[in-house]
């Protein structure tokens, strides 16, 4: 009798599992509600990984739009778990279906495909890359620092082949670029050097035009409503020399305006009406509108993101929170107003955006 109701008991708990195991949970429902996640609606986020450690590799998050939006921390690894993006992931650019995601250290920008992220293989031949842009049909260009980080150049990349076509020279640590008029605009920071440049080459025959001057380590460049070119430049702070920052107006390739700004200011962006500047000083956000005749005082938002960046869909503001460089930091999303929406936690070192 003992053996048989212990038996009963054995088999009371197997059922008991099974029926638990097959239960839906409140994930399976929201699975089932929301459907499968995608890829195609969503932030991207870059994350740089650990700064003082080589082998430590990047990440990407991806956040779906809208309340109470999924997540995954690292979307590149979940779909190809047998390989890792490179060292110092610094950017990621999205051309007809492709995604391309730079790594600095790595000297490479590995190639997804956008619907399924699937990995599709490398362009390699670079030398610390940093953006990449595409200008033409079939080809890109990639602003890098160079083996030593001294010698900038743009890459001029073949997209069908993912290879390096040749390179062109300009000034130390080129950063971001911007086309206007059938011409690139870089803005080369000088790398491990300094520099104060911003380079004009014409697309069709890489001929440079013009090095316009405008204030030492321009980074971040962008374009308003009235195809005016904004520049928002460092400035530096050493034992040698302390220079202010400059947010630099451009017309006609000439300074139109100039306000300055704190040493350290950085990572200009835009709004989708191309009307109103936002970057990052002295522990906060700072907002600028193109027509203001002297930049503001008080922080826009008072919290000191790393990076931000403008959501073109929802006009949402998006900061980067590095937290202390060493874990996992996270994204806020304001509303245009600076209100706090949302945060999600990411990968370590949030550098970089990419809106799908």
């Amino acid at each position: 009798m003992i053996k048989l109701n212990k038996l009963i008991f054995f088999l009371s708990i197997v059922i008991l599992t099974g029926a638990t195991a097959c239960w839906p949970t409140a994930d399976d429902d929201e699975e089932k509600e929301k459907g499968p996640l995608e890829f195609t609606d969503g932030i991207y986020i870059v994350n740089q990984g650990l700064t003082q450690n080589s082998d430590q590799n990047g990440s990407l998050t991806f956040i779906e739009r809208g309340e109470d939006g999924r997540s995954i921390r690292d979307i590149f690894r979940n779909n190809n778990p047998t390989r890792e993006l490179g060292n110092r992931t610094r950017s990621m650019q999205v051309h007809n279906g492709l995604g391309y995601i730079v790594s600095t250290n790595a000297n490479r920008i590995d190639v997804v495909r956008m619907d399924n992220f699937q990995y599709l293989g490398p362009i390699s031949g670079l030398e610390k890359p940093r953006f990449l842009l595409p200008v033409s049909p079939g080809i890109a260009w990639v602003s890098q620092w160079g083996a030593d980080g001294f010698e900038g150049s743009i890459a001029v990349v073949d997209l069908t082949s993912n290879t390096v076509l040749r390179t062109i020279p300009v000034r130390p640590g080129p950063e971001e670029m911007i086309i206007q008029n059938g011409n690139v605009y870089v803005a080369n920071s000088g790398g491990f050097l300094l520099d104060s440049v911003v380079t004009k080459i014409d697309i069709e025959t890489e001929a440079i035009l013009k090095e316009i001057e405008v204030g030492l380590q321009p980074q971040s460049i962008t374009i308003d409503v009235n195809r005016s070119i904004w520049v928002m430049t460092r400035g530096v702070q050493n034992f040698n020399e302390s220079r202010d920052g400059r947010l630099v107006q451009l017309s006609n390739d000439q300074i139109s305006r100039e306000f300055v700004v704190d040493q350290g200011a950085g990572n200009l962006t835009i709004n989708n009406s191309r009307d109103r500047l936002y970057y990052t000083m002295r522990g906060g956000v700072f907002a600028h509108p193109i027509a203001q005749s002297s930049v503001s005082l008080a922080a826009f938002i008072d919290f000191p993101y790393l990076t931000v960046a403008i959501d073109p869909q929802t006009d949402n503001i998006i900061g980067a929170d590095a937290r202390n460089f060493q874990v996992n930091g996270r994204i806020v999303i304001h509303s245009p107003s600076g209100e706090e929406l949302e945060e999600h936690m990411v990968g370590i070192v949030p550098i970089d955006f990419w809106f799908q």
